[in-house]
């Protein structure tokens, strides 16, 4: 782990990501969503690791005030802790109140109602008990940039997890665990209607398979 100025923190385990050289796997991503070189998580052949960066909301500036204004959440301060993720398709900012009662995420992609401006298409809030959330926030409201439908969900890790792969279809992709918070995650398959599908395996630091589920997350009503 390293920090960086402005309140960034990089999380990693090095020895875990192992970068695209040569061929590769066929059907592996080899870049993510602005065309950053996408790491492989080594115990899982063909996977892409998304980034992630926990930081300050002043440090991400008009990205995080665009979030808040867009989505209604409220003003904040800008000391508050963010964390980004960047994915092959898909990008979300999550971050929790000062009381630490409710937790916010903007999600990205286009809006199809055009109600909303890049890179923010959609949003959600879920009530915190004793630390987690008591519904995965379903939101399946954005598009990709080539018009396909897009769900986000938040997925609580268990105890012991450091990474979170999920099923893509061709490939898996690896959020990991960063400043306590449950983790936004992005797929688009399995989405039917208001509700969609996750297919969510849970690894420790090491890569060690912990638990593997399908989360089924409808819209909350």
């Amino acid at each position: 782990m390293r920090s960086a100025k402005g309140g960034t923190r990089i999380v990693g385990v090095a020895l875990l990501v192992l970068f695209v050289v040569g061929c590769g796997h066929r059907s592996r991503p080899k870049r993510l969503l602005y065309g950053e070189a996408a790491a492989e998580f080594g115990p899982v052949k063909g996977s892409v690791i998304s980034q992630v960066r926990v930081l300050n909301a002043g440090t991400l500036g008009r990205r995080f005030t665009l979030c808040t204004a867009e989505s209604g959440h409220g003003d904040f301060p800008p000391h508050t802790l963010v964390v980004e993720r960047i994915g092959v398709f898909s990008e979300s900012l999550t971050f929790a109140d000062t009381a630490h009662k409710t937790l916010y995420a903007c999600d990205g992609g286009i809006d199809a109602a055009a109600e909303r401006r890049p890179p923010w298409c959609g949003g959600s809030a879920g009530l915190l008990h004793r630390g987690r959330l008591l519904d995965p926030r379903l939101d399946v409201l954005c598009r990709t940039i080539d018009g396909k439908r897009l769900a986000y969900a938040w997925i609580e890790p268990v105890a012991g997890a450091h990474w979170v792969g999920i099923d893509q279809g061709p490939y898996a992709e690896v959020y990991e665990v960063a400043a306590g918070l449950p983790l936004r995650v992005a797929t688009r398959s399995h989405i039917h209607g208001s509700e969609a599908d996750f297919d969510v395996t849970q690894y420790d630091v090491h890569g060690r398979e912990l638990v593997k589920a399908r989360l089924e997350a409808a819209v909350a009503g």
